[in-house]
């Protein structure tokens, strides 16, 4: 454990805090109170959002009592876990009930509760709390009785107050970041689609073909249950639509089937370098090229197989960049046919006409298209590893608030100590004053 700075304590939070403070009422049966269910907790901003209006007779029984300035601190799985904590403010006559999931700290003067806040909203809190959970599996909470016992660094009020700020003005940024951070996918997304579009643009119009003059084969695949199959641990591999994505093939998630299906659907067994094509559901419209790792699988109705005649590679991702490029995905979207699902049928894909210029020009779309598309998922890779960081910069920052390292010590600070005993004092003053009126 680490050397505390000057004017510091390390207390229980007990010590500080009064952990599920016995309720309190200070309002009449008519008069509104602010209703704060678990889902009105937001654990990235530590915000209460959408609480709502209740007559407090109406939530009076069966529900957690707070009050403004209380430390809220979800109990159970998963939420805890999640970081659903706040510090309750604004409530409606400075009342609030909410979901018994919730353990309430209550300041006794001693403890700032932003800062108190501040310290268990930590990943690393959190962690040490997940660690003492009880219950069954789903329902797992932390007794308040850990809560108590556990130590906090304190230091004088008037460093918590610089402590919170100084955090608030360091997380902004963070938040800041975040927020520009979350534009990065729409922006890469938006460029590919214009780069797309600008590829295929200039083109002479009597340089198109349809796909149905390029393919040999235009198809699709079956459910195996049609044909009285189940699904497998090993065996071929059965695409389906979750299974091609914008671009390139998803194969996280696998099924596999008796090798005897591909000879009753010998039509649908996939080769290297045809083109898939998504025609059914919410994904319709997802194009990749069937890799030679993939080559012998078959897949289901959901997904067409386009089979060029010429098997030129770059010829095969010609056309399947063409079929995610603005035009082609129009087409698409205009000729789905919603009937139980979204569906787009064979028929129109081989009336789909897509430009089809020299080949060398061909050639050089696909090679700019390529080198394009590298450089953006760089660009995306890059901004998942910043978006990791943040996370860990917030932490560090409050790992460094709670060593005392963040904002400079004031020795004219009333020291920890002194304000601890002073607090003491002050509850035991209306005891002792109760005592007596009791005597005499």
């Amino acid at each position: 454990m680490s050397e505390l700075p000057n004017g510091w304590l390390r207390p229980m939070i007990s010590e500080v805090a009064e952990v599920n403070p016995r309720k309190e009422v200070h309002v009449s049966p008519n008069d509104l109170v602010s209703f704060v269910p678990m889902a009105a907790v937001d654990e990235v901003s530590g915000k209460i959002r959408s609480a709502l209006d209740r007559p407090y007779r109406e939530v009076s029984k069966g529900f957690t009592h707070f009050r403004d300035n209380d430390v809220i601190f979800a109990k159970i799985t998963p939420s805890m876990e999640n970081g659903k904590s706040a510090v309750a403010q604004n409530l409606l006559n400075g009342t609030g009930m909410g979901s018994t999931e919730f353990h309430v700290f209550r300041s006794n003067g001693a403890i700032e509760p932003e800062f108190l806040w501040r310290f268990i909203r930590q990943k690393s809190f959190r962690e040490a709390a997940q660690t003492v959970m009880s219950g069954a599996v789903g329902q797992q909470r932390v007794p308040a009785e850990y809560l108590r016992d556990h130590l906090i660094p304190l230091p004088p009020v008037a460093e918590q107050k610089r402590i919170v700020a100084k955090v608030d003005g360091l997380t902004a940024r963070t938040a800041r970041a975040r927020k520009e951070l979350d534009r990065i996918p729409t922006f890469i997304a938006r460029y590919k689609q214009r780069l797309l579009a600008l590829a295929y643009s200039g083109i002479e119009a009597e340089d198109s073909i349809t796909l149905g003059e390029l393919a040999e084969r235009i198809t699709k695949g079956e459910s195996p249950k049609w044909q009285g199959f189940e699904y497998l641990e090993q065996g071929i591999l059965f695409l389906r639509s979750q299974n091609v994505g914008w671009g390139r093939l998803l194969l996280n998630d696998k099924v596999f089937l008796d090798p005897a299906f591909n000879l009753k659907r010998e039509k649908s067994t996939l080769q290297s370098g045809d083109v898939l094509l998504n025609i059914v559901g919410a994904s319709v419209g997802r194009t990749a090229i069937a890799t030679e790792e993939i080559a012998g699988a078959n897949c289901n109705q959901a997904v067409a197989i386009i089979r060029l005649k010429q098997r030129d590679s770059s010829d095969q991702s010609y056309v399947c960049w063409w079929l995610q490029s603005p035009e082609a995905q129009m087409v698409i979207n205009e000729g789905v046919v919603d009937v139980a699902r979204a569906n787009f049928s064979l028929a129109s894909i081989r009336a789909m006409s897509l430009p089809w210029p020299s080949k060398s020009l061909r050639a050089e779309i696909v090679r700019r298209i390529e080198t394009a598309f590298a450089w953006l998922d760089r660009l995306a890779v890059e901004h998942t590893s910043a978006t990791k960081l943040l996370p860990k910069l917030d932490a560090a920052i409050l790992a460094k608030a709670f060593r005392g390292e963040l904002v400079a010590q004031d020795p004219n600070d009333e020291p920890a100590s002194v304000l601890l005993e002073r607090v003491k004092g002050e509850r035991e003053f209306p005891q002792a004053k109760h005592r007596q009126n009791v005597k005499a």
